[in-house]
């Protein structure tokens, strides 16, 4: 086995065990809230991984602070709180440490983010709509992409990753998000 193929495997392995117990421990907080949102964010360098996760409620409340403080005051300033996932919500204690001492040790790490987008896709995709369901929510209702914090590629990365996660519908209207805006 190749030194890639061992980091891909150890990838896995460690995204799949952490998921689920990160995703369900972020369900609870949100179990009475409406998700529409859950994002990978990870650098330019792709050497962090953190989840966040927003809701219809707390995008709200955000948006409603950020008026008072004279902080959005356009479309497309909602249209960044809704997507941004710096601005999400639920996130601050989402961070996979472990996954990211793998990314860090690894060597041009960012070259293998398209595998790194695929493993995230299809352990998002094997995971049980039941498992949302336990928590009021329906995974086919939640857009899910990964996102660079750091970085001009963001939009890009995001508009790849959507399509191999998120059902048709949301993936398309998500698609469409800056479509209209100067």
């Amino acid at each position: 086995m190749s030194l890639v193929d061992r980091f891909l495997n150890e990838f896995e392995n460690q995204f799949r065990a952490a998921f689920l117990t990160v995703l369900e421990q972020t369900m609870v907080k949100v179990e009475h809230e409406k998700v529409y949102a859950c994002a990978f964010g990870t650098d330019s360098d792709w050497v962090t991984l953190f989840m966040a996760v927003n809701t219809e409620e707390s995008l709200s409340k955000h948006i409603t602070n950020m008026k008072e403080q004279g902080l959005c005051d356009s479309e497309q300033d909602e249209i960044y709180y809704r997507w941004g996932c710096s601005e999400y919500q639920y996130g601050e204690d989402t961070h996979f440490n472990h996954i990211s001492r793998l990314l860090y040790a690894t060597e041009e790490v960012q070259e293998y983010k398209e595998e790194i987008i695929r493993i995230i896709a299809k352990v998002v995709n094997e995971t049980a709509d039941d498992v949302f369901a336990r928590y009021g929510q329906a995974k086919a209702d939640i857009t899910f992409f990964v996102s660079l914090t750091d970085d001009d590629l963001a939009e890009e990365i995001e508009n790849q990753s959507v399509n191999q996660m998120t059902v048709l519908s949301l993936a398309s209207k998500f698609l469409k998000r800056y479509d209209g805006i100067n």
